[in-house]
């Protein structure tokens, strides 16, 4: 074992340094930030507390820190949401076709008792690697997230925290390993692997955007706060019936109440959503990672046919 991690070093080391090292060194500054962003916060809070609105020259600086901290919040979160890909892309798509491209694959092919345990020596100690940084990123982000107003988390973060990241590279990887085993040339497969997975992430958001909607209620505007709810419609409940009034109804049949002038609330009528509920957001959450797994699954199992199947003179 030290054997084959001192090989995948030697062959791997700027990637392993840039790749892996990148992610690390940003879960870190998240967390730095995570950190001073909630230390800002309650600062503000005593200033606000102590002095009843008027703030000192110490509490106008918390003020500040506090505008730069959550002007720079959605910049790191989008990083965190990019890198699982871009990681996981450079990593797995050039990790075989390079050997195969500069024909070293088919002599350690032919040196080794198994080509499934020579792809794995190659791909395991990096894999590992990768979701364990990936791990620490996810959870840094959440972290922001949750410190950074509101502080809560939701649909529109999907895919911007937690385990999520993790599960996204690692298929984002192993996908780059089956298009590098059956393309075998390092920059074609990286070029590839990237439709692949745009392809693949269209059509993983269609499909939950269809079940979001499916599983989207009525809901009354007073009833929760919708920010960060996704919301499909927008109607009026019959107060009396229950039954639904579009907006065009309640519009022409109340028109000084949604005039200038208007209250924009009709008699009668109470304003609902079409909305999925935000206890939903856990089981998409879990759905996605399952999906993403299952990717994987299918993605390994494909790698260890193809090595298997490739000929060695193939490049």
């Amino acid at each position: 074992m030290i054997t084959t991690l001192r090989l995948v070093w030697r062959m791997q080391r700027w990637e392993v340094l840039v790749l892996i090292g990148g992610p690390l060194l940003l879960a870190g500054a998240i967390a730095v930030v995570a950190w001073q962003t909630s230390v800002t916060l309650a600062g503000l809070d005593t200033c606000y507390a102590a002095t009843g609105g008027a703030l000192s020259t110490s509490c106008t600086a918390l003020v500040q820190s506090s505008n730069g901290m959550t002007g720079l919040s959605p910049i790191l979160v989008g990083a965190t949401t990019v890198a699982p890909f871009i990681v996981g892309i450079l990593l797995g798509a050039p990790l075989v076709s390079h050997e195969i491209e500069k024909r070293t694959a088919p002599i350690a092919w032919s040196l080794s008792l198994s080509r499934v345990r020579w792809l794995a020596q190659r791909t395991l100690p990096l894999l590992i690697a990768m979701a364990i940084v990936l791990l620490l990123l996810g959870a840094a982000s959440e972290a922001l997230i949750r410190a950074t107003p509101p502080g809560e988390l939701g649909f529109r973060f999907f895919a911007m925290h937690g385990p999520l990241i993790a599960m996204r590279g690692i298929a984002v990887f192993v996908i780059g390993v089956v298009v590098g085993l059956l393309v075998g040339r390092m920059l074609p497969a990286i070029l590839a692997t990237g439709l692949v997975v745009i392809v693949l992430l269209i059509g993983l958001q269609l499909v939950r955007e269809g079940m979001m909607r499916s599983e989207a209620i009525w809901t009354a505007a007073d009833d929760r706060d919708f920010s960060g709810v996704m919301i499909y419609g927008s109607a009026y409940s019959d107060d009396t019936t229950g039954q639904l009034v579009t907006d065009e109804e309640a519009y022409s049949r109340f028109p000084d109440v949604f005039g200038p002038q208007g209250s924009a609330k009709p008699p009668g009528l109470t304003q609902v959503y079409l909305a999925t509920p935000p206890e939903r957001y856990p089981i998409f959450v879990a759905r996605g990672i399952g999906e993403l797994a299952l990717i994987s699954l299918i993605a390994a199992g494909l790698a260890v046919w193809i090595v298997g199947w490739r000929r060695p003179d193939v490049g």
